[in-house]
């Protein structure tokens, strides 16, 4: 990678009870000794605003930005709608530039809200909070000394500043936090699952699996999706209100399923009968469901660009698939073996082996904010578009649940 390159990646936080608060939008930038990676971060953000727009990328959620400190101006943050809530992230070396203190001055004026990121017990953090109204503790700073990250979480929502738990790995450590008083908790620790030995799938969620079997079989036909459909009206009038929604872009109004085929193709229906029942799940986070369509694409974009494009159905499904485990909490083995795929893909569900195991791979490091993200690689295709990928996959999540 060059060492001017920089990359954007995305992150969900959640509030305590699994609803999505915001996304944080990160601008990587690789160190560069001739000073180039701020005009590569300014060259980067007119790129998406003119292909996607960010807003495209975060829906009507909050936005979290966490840009260079030289970038915290006014005319050097991306646009969203004028009604949009945009939080600044800051560090507390702000509190040294006296040019970037100014400017705080005018973002805050103009509306924006501010976050003081990786929020410790000292000075520094202690006199930047003074104009904060959310912050970010880093949990694992803490994990010898729980007592202090209570005592700090407290005070800080004595002075009326939302805390944000940063660095959240799983299921079990977001349980583990709530009891800290946590108001929102940051990153993809919900696709990773508590699994219990031994839990046996509810009648209905054994059901689901079962019917994502037949709808997923390689030799499946449109007999067999409307016999599946037929034992659930409500699945069958969920799916003719997303495929005539304006964004599927159908001629006609389609009253009766049959008529859906004709215009949308079989695998197309298929996509929208998973969506659906994956939807309609019981006691699973809504941004699960966002990011089973950001994976399903991005391994899609990943196919189409790396020479893999006659697999690219089989890419889009291992990454629709990919975090089936956190929706039915058993092991990805267990999911994997109940339904009827191919060797290839189970593998790559199972063992990350293969070329589509190593898009899974990409796709955890970009999802966990790794520094091991700026050498990521796949059959030629290096961060820049990988992170590109990302982001469009994220942008389409967004626009497919509008569906």
């Amino acid at each position: 990678m060059s060492r001017s390159e920089v990359f954007i990646g995305r992150q969900p936080v959640l509030s305590s009870d699994m609803n999505l608060f915001a996304y944080e939008l990160w601008f990587h930038q690789g160190l560069n000794p001739n000073g180039h990676s701020v005009p590569a971060t300014e060259v980067l953000i007119d790129k998406i605003q003119n292909d996607i727009g960010f807003q495209a990328i975060v829906g009507s959620h909050p936005s979290i930005l966490k840009l260079p400190k030289s970038l915290l101006k006014p005319e050097s943050i991306p646009q969203f709608e004028s009604d949009h809530r945009v939080i600044l992230e800051l560090e507390t070396d702000v509190l040294n530039d006296a040019e970037t203190l100014k400017n705080l001055k005018a973002l805050k004026l103009k509306g924006y809200h501010f976050l003081l990121d990786d929020c410790k017990a000292d000075t520094a953090s202690e006199k930047l909070s003074t104009i904060t109204e959310y912050a970010k503790i880093r949990v694992n700073r803490f994990s010898d000394s729980e007592i202090e990250l209570r005592k700090l979480v407290e005070r800080l929502q004595k002075q009326g500043i939302k805390v944000i738990a940063d660095m959240v790995q799983n299921e079990d450590q977001y349980h583990h936090l709530k009891q800290f008083g946590f108001d929102y908790f940051l990153g993809y620790f919900f696709t990773n699952p508590t699994i219990v030995n031994g839990h046996k799938l509810s009648g209905n969620k054994l059901n689901l699996l079962q019917l994502m079997a037949k709808v997923n079989a390689p030799h499946s036909d449109f007999d067999e999706l409307t016999d599946i459909l037929s034992q659930d009206v409500g699945l069958s009038h969920k799916l003719l209100m997303a495929i005539n929604h304006p964004a599927n872009d159908v001629p006609v109004r389609v009253e009766k399923i049959s008529d859906g085929l004709k215009y949308m193709g079989l695998k197309r229906l298929k996509f929208w009968v998973n969506l659906l029942m994956l939807s309609n799940m019981e006691d699973v986070p809504q941004e699960l469901l966002t990011t089973s369509l950001l994976n399903a694409k991005f391994c899609e974009l990943m196919a189409l660009q790396s020479g893999h494009e006659h697999e690219k159905d089989s890419y889009f499904l291992v990454g629709l698939l990919f975090n089936l485990d956190a929706y039915f909490k058993i092991p990805m083995n267990e999911v994997a073996m109940s339904l009827p795929l191919t060797p290839e893909l189970k593998e790559a569900l199972t063992q990350r082996t293969g070329p589509m195991g190593q898009v899974l791979n990409i796709l955890s490091v970009m999802q966990n904010q790794t520094q091991d993200a700026e050498i990521l690689e796949f059959e030629g295709l290096k961060i820049d578009r990988i992170s590109t990928n990302f982001i469009s996959a994220s942008a389409w999540a967004q626009e497919a649940l509008m569906a």
